[in-house]
């Protein structure tokens, strides 16, 4: 999508010639240094920044609405989570250090102690007490936290309340805790506790000890411990590098394991203009609830330690975040963030270099990263290919300018130059612009083709969606299907499992958890077997024309692997590019046949209704439904984009007539088929297929009536409850209590 930094590099493009001016590609320094010499390209860039909208919210009155919405919502008692969202866009718009923003911490903190998130809800009760929450209310928020540390059973965290409490005790008298106690409807045991221990501070360690018992906690045990085969790295004149392993790999075995080097979020721009993604970018967690930087209030954590761990790189991307950059720039910001993850390790001990300059820099850590990459992640990264030397010339300009432009931010927006230390003895500022320049645009053209699309189930918000218990983040039953959507959520760099090259059919599958990536065998590879991965296109998603094109623009490369050696296609049908079979009739690719689509308009017509859905309706739906088959090759895509359709329309009522929910159960089975055969058991895809049986039998376990799952639904629940182990450990879990709970 184009956006204005993509105008602006057009724009300069055209203006200065600068095809013509870098002529062909001879090096990263080089291309930086033919931009550098026309002084007004860094003018441009830097107007171009300076005119970034400030985003970083700053509205107190838009905060005080939203928390007053939440308070409104919580008080009616109709949902908890709506109120929740809402506290949290108060949090977002409040201004930095005010008031507005540590209200609605503290509101937030109360919505989450309902729902039994204490860690959270005891951090936002801190972050009301260190902002400018009001004095005269202190001592409530206090005793939440108190509350939220018994329930964790934090010593450390309940002294800190209570120390807390003994001074605001030193200021006013405590006699309106019975009020306070009250008002708020907390445990009785619990509030009485806290009470004794505030009164007489002199035996409190005594009392901590009594009120909680020391016990161990269970550490994440996440996969628990994986043996891997030994990989080897080889090189020819043909493929490049490429891995095989040397041990025989049965099929679902795991092959390797890795943590990325660097990630970024992949941002919603639904989202954008209120909110961002509510996943932490230190540790890689989804579905969060957000704790923002309290400086550009738009990177998201998962708690404060997160974001105070991440403080130190942050910091240089802090300035971007309050005005959009990350949005506008895509893969680019993954080369920034690689750049500042990997600049500390890899220009440290420089004593032996002297008198160096930008291009003795950048041969230095290329050849560090060459010798000992073995030793340190970035090493690992920096020798990937970046195939700057074979994409088009007008990809390369544009990926330079965009390197080019974010050191000019680093330069002139952060203190990045100003910190360089004793480094400025080896080399001049300005070489270190050129250096840092060259190795971002390196990043960004490795990361245009090694770059890992981390992929999750993202929670629908409440105000959407309301999916979840009243109580507690159950999810309600039926709602699966409405609760969660496979979509990317980070954007990572892996650099071992970068080395894998690419087949259309290959032999690996990726499991990921937070940033952590685990490949697994899909079949068996022999012992000195080469490891394929797949870079996009599959031999069962795209024609042999398409995926060759596909490759050979992103990668530049022609593929020869199997499938394409066998110049043979799937027999899929194909719709042609740019053509809606919802709106015309079309021309099949293969035979050249017009093919009648009114079927296709009378369920999306189905969609557009604002009355009541109807048997009748179903059936009619049904019927269009099954005349489409008759046109579309048994694993047709366009099949799954109307059975959803027919999901999203009636499955919410098929409680109500069994003869529905029998119809959507059987074609919930052929989704599942679909899903499976395409994609494989295996993938995002065959999960989110596996909703709708799984709500199907839920809402069936609810009507009247003896009720056992059938031999069919059994097995792809068997396969369901196996597929789920591809998502993290907080997604999985979560699914598989809804499954356990409902259906045992």
């Amino acid at each position: 999508m184009e956006n204005g930094w993509d105008v602006t590099v057009a724009k300069i493009v055209r203006k200065y010639n600068l095809t013509e001016v870098v002529k062909q590609y001879s090096g990263e320094i080089d291309t930086i240094r033919k931009l550098d010499a026309i002084p007004d390209i860094r003018k441009l860039c830097r107007s171009w920044i300076k005119k970034l909208p400030a985003v970083r919210g700053n509205d107190e009155e838009k905060s005080h609405l939203y928390r007053e919405n939440g308070n409104e919502i919580f008080r009616s008692r109709k949902s908890p989570h709506v109120a929740l969202e809402a506290y949290s866009k108060a949090i977002f718009a409040a201004p930095r250090g005010s008031p507005a923003l540590a209200l609605a911490h503290a509101n937030r903190a109360i919505v989450l102690m309902s729902l039994k998130r204490h860690r959270e809800a005891y951090e936002d009760c801190q972050l009301a007490l260190d902002g400018a929450y009001p004095a005269e209310n202190r001592l409530r928020v206090l005793f939440r936290q108190a509350e939220c540390a018994l329930q964790m059973r934090d010593r450390e965290g309940l002294e800190r309340a209570l120390e807390g409490i003994e001074k605001f005790s030193e200021e006013q008298d405590l006699a309106s805790f019975e009020e306070e106690r009250c008002e708020s409807r907390w445990d009785e045991r619990l509030m009485s506790d806290i009470y004794k221990v505030s009164v007489f501070p002199d035996k409190r360690l005594q009392q901590l000890a009594e009120m909680i018992a020391l016990s161990e906690i269970p550490p994440d045990s996440d996969d628990g411990l994986l043996s891997f085969p030994e990989l080897e790295e080889k090189s020819d004149t043909v493929h490049g590098r490429f891995i095989v392993t040397k041990n025989e790999i049965k099929a679902d075995e795991p092959i390797v394991q890795e943590k990325a080097v660097s990630f970024v979020p992949v941002y919603d721009p639904r989202g954008h203009s209120e909110i961002p993604p509510f996943d932490c970018q230190f540790c890689g967690e989804v579905n969060i609830i957000p704790f923002p930087c309290p400086s550009c209030g738009r990177a998201c954590y998962c708690s404060v330690a997160c974001c105070k761990e991440h403080s130190e790189l942050h910091r240089y991307e802090c300035p971007g975040y309050e005005k959009h950059l990350w949005y506008l720039i895509g893969i680019a910001h993954l080369g920034m963030r690689s750049f500042l993850d990997g600049f500390a390790s890899s220009t440290h001990n420089l004593e032996e270099l002297k008198e160096c300059n930008a291009e003795k820099m950048f041969q230095y850590v290329s050849d560090k990263a060459e010798m000992q990459h073995k030793a340190y992640p970035y090493g690992k990264v920096f020798r990937l290919v970046a195939n700057l030397d074979k994409m088009l010339l007008s990809d390369m300009v544009q990926y330079a300018l965009t390197a080019y432009m974010l050191t000019i931010y680093l330069s002139e927006f952060t203190q990045f130059f100003n910190e360089l230390g004793d480094r400025t003895a080896v080399m001049s500022k300005e070489d270190w612009f050129l250096y840092s320049s060259a190795v971002i645009l390196r990043h960004i053209g490795q990361l245009v083709c090694n770059g890992h699309a981390i992929s999750e189930l993202r929670v629908c918000t409440a105000s959407e969606n309301n999916c979840l218990e009243a109580d507690s983040f159950n999810i309600k039953a039926g709602f699966l299907h409405r609760c969660f959507e496979s979509t990317r959520v980070f954007t990572g760099i892996f650099p071992q499992i970068s080395m894998f090259n690419h087949s259309c059919d290959p032999n690996i599958r990726n499991c990921f958890s937070k940033s952590t990536l685990t490949v697994y065998a899909t079949r068996d590879v022999e012992a000195g077997g080469e490891i394929f991965n797949c870079y996009g296109p599959n031999f069962k998603l795209m024609s042999r024309e398409d995926r060759q094109s596909a490759l050979k623009q992103q990668y530049c490369f022609d593929c020869d692997c199997i499938r394409c050696l066998s110049k043979k296609d799937e027999d899929y049908f194909i719709v042609a590019q740019n053509v809606d079979p919802f709106e015309k009739d079309i021309k099949c690719p293969m035979c050249k046949r017009i093919i009648d689509c009114s079927c296709f308009q009378i369920i999306a017509s189905g969609m557009s209704s604002e009355g009541e859905a109807s048997y009748e309706d179903f059936e009619e739906a049904l019927k269009a439904y099954n005349k489409c088959k008759l046109i579309l090759s048994q694993y047709h895509e366009t099949k799954i984009t109307l059975a959803h359709m027919i999901f999203i329309q009636y499955l919410p009522f098929s409680g109500l007539d069994e003869r529905c929910l029998n119809a959507l159960k059987k074609l919930a089975y052929e989704f599942v088929q679909i899903r499976e055969h395409r994609f494989g058991m295996m993938s995002p895809e065959y999960v989110v297929a596996c909703f709708y049986l799984l709500d199907l039998l839920v809402i069936e376990s609810k009507c009247e009536g003896d009720f056992h799952v059938d031999l069919e639904s059994a097995t792809i629940v068997d396969k369901f409850k196996k597929a789920i182990e591809i998502f993290g450990h907080g997604t999985r879990t979560r699914v598989m209590q809804y499954v356990k709970a409902h259906l045992g």
